[in-house]
Formats: structure tokens, C-alpha cells, sequence
């Protein structure tokens, strides 16, 4: 029993002004609201309604009640009609959490332009150079790259984000260019500071170990020792595409030299999931479907171009 009980038959009896007549719109029989009421009563310790064989009325603490549950009642009708009207179009705010490790232009842009669609959602997104927690820090959604661990939340595979191999035309004219995994160890590659890269392989991914000379867990420290000529590096190919068009850096486009890393969308509730993230988990499967083919040797397509 909750106090909640028989508040609902309360009010239909006080409006429709008959137990009888209650009981039919509700589809339940008279000795259930009787019941119902009485059980109330008892509960609060007052009568609320004075009973005849001809007629129902309310005591004065049962006016009191009824206002109150009348005014519960509205506010419930109130707040079942925005929660409707909220999945028919997106309200309210939208926490996201990118992993800011290799830049958050590409993916801000994709959310972004989601988010213009809809001008009452209000869009908060977080960048970290680690992987941000779901529910401890109160997100919808989070953007992750691999193999997913946490097998406590629902995560939706939308792509995957390709990494090539790359460096500066001069470095390559002095060092030439390595023709499989084995050369690799003749060239100074630039890493984080595990020294490993990962590759496509038969089996899934292959984990190499490399060595060089400059290690740096941000992408950002990565790219500019590669911009200056340090050595070979290993980064995404969306977060190189105007070092690639421009020729400032050339990108290796043989198969083996690929690593296509899977990209989740994180959430914490596969039923009842809201508008806002069902929308925008479509949104991005549909934005990375068109991502999905390499550009024959770095030509980009038109759809690469509009994220400068």
C-alpha cells in the first residue's frame, strides 16, 4: 500500500458524484472504490466524504483534500503532456563527452550540425583526454573509440575511424618509405608513450611495438612533430585531411599500413531510451556511414572537405 492509494478513485467519486458511476468509468466494481475510499479515509484519519443512499458529498477536510489532489492531478496531465511532447521533438538538455585525444573537430561538427536541427535542445559537450563516466558525471551519451570493457552500459557501434601512416615528403625523400611492419623498426616513429601502434589484420587488430624518438599522449603533439619533419606517425586520417590535401604530409595507402579503430556511442539505458539520444545515435550512424571509405590515396571526397 503506497499513500497514493485510492487517491484516484477519490477524485472520480467526488466528480462524477456517485461510487456506482466511478466504478463504471473505471472499469473496476463499487465495493473496490468503496473499499478504496474507506482504506483512505482510515489512512488520514478523517472522513472525506458524507454518504447517503441518494447522494455523495465532501466534509469540509475532504474539500481541503480534494483541492490539493486536484491540483496533483493537473500537474500530472502537465507533466505527461511535455514528457509526450518531448518525443516528438527533442526539449531540454543534451550532455555529450568526447575523448579529446585526437581533436574533437570532426565529431563537434557532427554534433553541432545535429543540434542546429533542433532549437529546443540545448547541447553541453565535455572534451577529455580520458574517458569521461557515464553516470558518475551525469552524461546521455559518450563518444568512444575500440574495444568497450564496461559491460554494465550499452554502447552502439556507429563506424570506425581510420588512422593511416604519415609524414612529410622530406622525410620520406631522406628515409623512404617503409614497404611492410618489419621496416618499420628503421624508422623513427612518432608515438604515446605505450610505443605501440595497432594495425588491421586477419585476425582483428595486430599491437606492434615501435620506437623513436618523440612520445606524446595528445594527438595535437603528434601531429606537429610529424608537421616538422620528426618522423613517421600513426593518426587518424580526419584529423590530418589538411596536412594530407595540402601535401604538407603524405600518408602511406597500402592496405597493411591501415588501422581502423571502432567508434561506440555510450549510453546507460537500452529500454525507454529519449528522443534526444535515439535521434542523435541515428543522426551519427548516418554521418559515419558516409565516412566509411578510405579516399584513393588521400584525394578527399567532398563530404571530408566541410569540416575545415
Amino acid at each position: 500500500m503506497t499513500p497514493w492509494d485510492g487517491v484516484h478513485e477519490f477524485v472520480h467519486v467526488v466528480e462524477i458524484g456517485s461510487f456506482t458511476r466511478a466504478a463504471d468509468v473505471l472499469g473496476v466494481s463499487k465495493s473496490f472504490i468503496s473499499k478504496q475510499v474507506t482504506d483512505l479515509e482510515n489512512r488520514l484519519g478523517v472522513r472525506l466524504l458524507q454518504r447517503t443512499t441518494r447522494q455523495v458529498s465532501l466534509t469540509p477536510e475532504g474539500e481541503v483534500f480534494y483541492r490539493h489532489c486536484r491540483e496533483m492531478a493537473d500537474a500530472f496531465t502537465r507533466a505527461q503532456g511535455q514528457v509526450s511532447e518531448m518525443q516528438e521533438k527533442p526539449t531540454g538538455l543534451l550532455r555529450i563527452a568526447l575523448n579529446n585525444t585526437y581533436g574533437v573537430e570532426f565529431m563537434a561538427t557532427s554534433v553541432a550540425e545535429f543540434a542546429s536541427t533542433y532549437d529546443k535542445l540545448t547541447v553541453e559537450v565535455v572534451t577529455s583526454l580520458t574517458d569521461s563516466d557515464l553516470v558518475g558525471d551525469s552524461y546521455d551519451v559518450i563518444i568512444r573509440y575500440g574495444q568497450q570493457e564496461d559491460s554494465s552500459l550499452y554502447a552502439r557501434p556507429i563506424g570506425h575511424q581510420s588512422f593511416c601512416l604519415c609524414a612529410t615528403p622530406a622525410y620520406f625523400k631522406k628515409h623512404g618509405r617503409p614497404k611492410n611492419l618489419a621496416d618499420l623498426k628503421e624508422h623513427n616513429c612518432l608515438t604515446n608513450r605505450t610505443g605501440y601502434w595497432q594495425f588491421n589484420s586477419a585476425g582483428g587488430t595486430m599491437k606492434v611495438r615501435v620506437n623513436g624518438t618523440w612520445k606524446c599522449d595528445d594527438g595535437s603533439g603528434i601531429l606537429a612533430a610529424a608537421r616538422c619533419g620528426l618522423g613517421l606517425a600513426q593518426l587518424p586520417v580526419v584529423f590530418v585531411r589538411k596536412e594530407l590535401r595540402t601535401g604538407q604530409l603524405v600518408a602511406l595507402d597500402e592496405d597493411w599500413t591501415f588501422y581502423d579503430r571502432d567508434v561506440w556511442v555510450v549510453y546507460g539505458h537500452k529500454q525507454n531510451l529519449s528522443l534526444k539520444v535515439q535521434l542523435l545515435l541515428n543522426f551519427l550512424t548516418q554521418r559515419f556511414e558516409k565516412m566509411q571509405q578510405r579516399p584513393q590515396r588521400f584525394v578527399l571526397p567532398a563530404e571530408w572537405q566541410d569540416f575545415e
